[in-house]
């Protein structure tokens, strides 16, 4: 199917002190536009609710080629590919006039919108148009282990700002916490080139999470954020070279 189409202004609010698109901005306009996508498909958010179901992010991929200016008109263009195993694949793309785009890979989960218990995809009980051109779809199969090394750097409480409609924290919100327990020197002086997120558990108000974390390559660091003995998300971020 050909790519559902969208556009937005980048506001100052969502780029960094370098006037780059911040992580959390470009996983908060990859969500919308697959919400937006549904919408258009005929399976808005209260429909599924009205089926108990909804749609749960699992793991992400988000790869900076390049990066729109506050202020610069954005494309997006977002299309579903077939499910691997319980998840829905999606990739999308945010595009500006003379930028290289922001690539997107994204493993969806069908859930209980109760009690969030996984759903295979064909409880999915309505037509779901995917594109059955060659997709990566590793990213079904991304693992993100805690090295033996990683370093308690903080914890960091989860408060109401953090949740969405579903209760949890937002899986946008995960960018803005990774990117303010890397090393300021990093995030100053290095352009995140990538970044693969996995969210493992949810996180609710009032939890407060450990985060740990240490550099795994010249170029890269490991980030986790642990409840207790689960961990609720691991990321992984590959930095420009200097």
């Amino acid at each position: 199917m050909a790519f559902f189409e969208d556009s937005f202004t980048l506001s100052a609010s969502e780029a960094d002190l370098h006037r780059r698109m911040k992580l959390s901005a470009a996983l908060r306009h990859m969500q919308d536009a697959a919400s937006r996508h549904l919408d258009a498909l005929g399976y808005p958010y209260e429909k599924l609710m009205a089926s108990h179901q909804v749609f749960l992010l699992s793991r992400m991929e988000v790869l900076f080629e390049g990066s729109p200016q506050p202020e610069q008109q954005v494309t997006v263009r977002t299309r579903p590919h077939p499910p691997k195993g319980v998840f829905f694949l999606r990739e999308t793309q945010l595009t500006a006039d003379g930028t290289a785009p922001i690539l997107g890979k994204a493993a969806w989960i069908l859930a209980d919108y109760e009690t969030h218990q996984v759903l295979r995809p064909s409880s999915f009980g309505w037509a779901y148009p995917f594109d059955p051109v060659d997709f990566d779809n590793a990213i079904a199969r991304q693992r993100i282990p805690e090295p033996a090394d990683a370093a308690a750097l903080g914890t960091r409480p989860i408060r109401y700002s953090d949740l969405d409609g579903n209760r949890h924290v937002n899986n946008a919100v995960y960018g803005d916490m990774i990117c303010d327990f890397l090393p300021a020197v990093w995030m100053k002086g290095r352009p995140i080139r990538k970044a693969t997120l996995l969210y493992e558990h949810e996180a609710f108000l009032g939890d407060e999470l450990r985060i740990t974390g240490c550099q795994i390559g010249p170029d890269s660091w490991y980030l986790g954020g642990h409840r207790g003995e689960e961990r609720c998300f691991a990321a992984e971020v590959v930095f420009a070279r200097p």
